[in-house]
């Protein structure tokens, strides 16, 4: 006898045998019990959640000798000839092969006709979103009004592709994804009933990885059967090319730890072990979701199906929640290249590349350098990358000897001296590659390191051994450059330059000259104010000056220098002087009373 798969061999049999559907399962054995059957139905769901098995269950019940019933007794000839396929009442047709108008038209002359053995005659018509329109419109009206002996039963993967004239006229039923609970079950008594020797944590992951479809669980434990004696977990992994916990576990380390070599060659080794790229990344992604979630809501016992809760714990303070973000957005656009890619290896290591260095332009990836950037800062950032100066905490406080009359009184103890440690630009160019990106960072006053008071106690200020305080280092003052020039015709010369650039997707230019403010345009000199030097010093760099001096060279139709400069803006604006008119010409009084009663002006061609 030919061998039977198992996902045919254990199809159910009866409406009790449906295995996580069981808002599918009341209504229809309710319909059947109070005689309210439809002539036609509409079942839509994922693939493997029964929908074709249900359409044969209630095919059965309609036709069998006891029926209709709920419980078809799969004894009487009709239940039997509808199991093995040869009732001549009950039609599959695949709408995905028998797709046109033609076919339809066939059908239509068919059902006429009275059943042969049964009460109805059933038509069970899988992916039907695969029919024509015309195929569509030629079943509408056999649809509307069958004949009485006429029951219709639709299965669809994607229901939004059927017509709403044909999706008014059936009793639409969805079925859900199937739980791993209850396919992990089923599993095991599949295994038992099939002398299938496996272990539960196989079965397990069998269920994590069929993704709710209960067919692809029996398929692959049909499988992972005939490759060991006893399924494990090992063996489903060799089945299916996982990557396996341990190997991420190593990888999601190393990339938390910012190891980029160490990432290289895991991938390295999983890539010489027959691993898939495209799994290993959504693997990777995974397991990266588990550790934002694990941040979020501990609680969610759902994310440690993917690794033990004491693995996730540990990994997860190698990561803020903004890289996370970013993590996952760059690994979804990797698995997105890989379609186009014709070295997926290429693709995985710039990837890798990008999560190690937290890489990348988008927003989640610039607020991951931002959080990086602030642990760095309240960590304290080495000396080498930082410029430190003292302020003080409270004003110096003034000896008792030399107090005015009024503030006599109990003594006062100087104020201790407070390190305010701040990362110069050098220091953060690691992070933010992009210097367009630091304008926000420097502007804000809540990214500072905490205040460490200094080791040396306070002495009080009466003794005449205080050494006096040292004098507040004054802050470095801002120079304020005065508009000059045509400024008014300058901004506008600059604001259509940055549209211009903006326009040719140089965003990260726009950014680095969206904080400027120009003061001056005169002797083909334009000049451009920054309140932040970094970003004066990068728009003076070469290659952004080439940039701008080209579009503005284009605008103005003449050379135009650029000139940044780091100062700080003006008040408040000059009026712009009145450009000089030509003097009127002498036209005649009838030419000037139009000129007038319209409001116009004249040229001169």
């Amino acid at each position: 006898m030919a061998y039977v798969a198992l996902y045919r061999r254990w199809r159910p049999q009866g409406f009790d045998a449906l295995v996580g559907q069981d808002a599918v399962r009341i209504a229809l054995s309710n319909a059947l019990i109070t005689g309210r059957i439809a002539h036609a139905y509409l079942f839509a769901g994922p693939r493997g959640t029964g929908k074709t098995s249900t359409a044969k269950i209630l095919a059965k019940a309609l036709n069998c000798d006891q029926g209709p019933t709920a419980n078809p007794c799969n004894e009487c000839p009709n239940c039997q000839r509808i199991n093995d396929g040869s009732s001549m009442d009950v039609f599959e047709i695949d709408a995905a092969s028998n797709r046109g108008i033609d076919e339809i038209r066939d059908l239509r002359e068919k059902v006429m006709f009275a059943p042969v053995n049964g009460r109805y005659k059933v038509y069970i018509i899988d992916e039907v979103h695969m029919l024509t329109t015309e195929a569509f419109n030629a079943l509408l009206k056999t649809l509307e009004e069958p004949p009485a002996h006429i029951v219709f039963i639709l299965a669809t993967t994607e229901p939004h592709k059927i017509p709403a004239t044909i999706h008014s006229r059936c009793q639409r039923f969805d079925f859900k994804r199937v739980t791993n609970e209850d396919i992990e079950k089923r599993l095991r008594e599949v295994a038992d009933g099939s002398e299938i020797q496996a272990d539960d944590e196989a079965l397990k992951l069998i269920a994590i990885q069929s993704d709710g479809g209960m067919r692809d669980a029996l398929s692959l434990l049909d499988q992972c059967g005939v490759m060991a004696e006893t399924v494990t977990a090992e063996t489903v992994r060799n089945v299916l090319g996982i990557v396996g916990r341990e190997a991420l576990r190593e990888l999601v380390g190393a990339i938390g730890r910012q190891e980029l070599s160490v990432a290289l060659q895991l991938l390295n080794r999983l890539a010489e072990q027959g691993k898939d790229v495209r799994q290993i990344l959504t693997e990777l992604a995974e397991y990266l979701r588990a550790v934002l979630l694990y941040q979020a809501s501990p609680a969610y016992h759902e994310i440690y199906l993917t690794d033990t809760e004491d693995a996730i714990a540990e990994l997860a303070p190698l990561f803020g929640s903004d890289r996370l973000m970013a993590a996952e957005e760059r690994l979804h656009q990797a698995m997105t290249e890989l379609r186009f890619s014709a070295r997926g290896r290429i693709t995985a290591e710039l990837c890798l590349f990008d999560l190690c260095r937290i890489e990348g332009s988008t927003v989640a990836a610039l607020m991951a350098r931002v959080e990086q950037l602030e642990r760095q800062v309240q960590n304290g950032v080495p000396q080498a990358a930082t410029v430190a100066r003292t302020v003080r905490q409270a004003p110096a406080a003034v000896p008792a000897a030399q107090a005015p009359a009024a503030q006599q009184g109990p003594s006062v103890t100087a104020a201790p001296a407070v390190t305010l440690v701040t990362p110069a630009p050098q220091a953060v160019a690691d992070v933010f590659p992009d210097p367009a990106q630091l304008d926000a960072v420097f502007e804000r006053t809540d990214v500072v390191a905490p205040i460490q008071k200094s080791e040396a106690p306070a002495r009080p200020a009466e003794l005449p051994s205080q050494a006096e305080p040292e004098p507040q280092q004054a802050a470095a003052p801002v120079a304020v450059v005065e508009y000059s020039g045509d400024w008014a015709d300058g901004e506008d010369l600059w604001k259509q330059t940055l549209e211009i650039l903006k326009n040719e997707k140089k965003q990260s230019m726009v950014a680095c000259a969206a904080g400027g403010y120009v003061t001056g345009y005169e002797n083909g000199i334009l000049t451009v104010g920054f309140k932040n030097q970094f970003m004066c010093v990068r728009m003076n760099d070469p290659d952004y000056k080439k940039a701008f001096e080209e579009v503005l060279l284009r605008l103005a139709r003449q050379s135009v220098r650029l000139e940044c400069v780091a100062a700080a803006k003006p008040a408040a604006r000059p009026k712009a002087a009145p450009k000089p008119q030509a003097p009127a010409e002498t036209v005649e009084p009838e030419v000037q009373a139009a000129l007038d009663a319209f409001g116009g002006t004249l040229q001169k061609l």
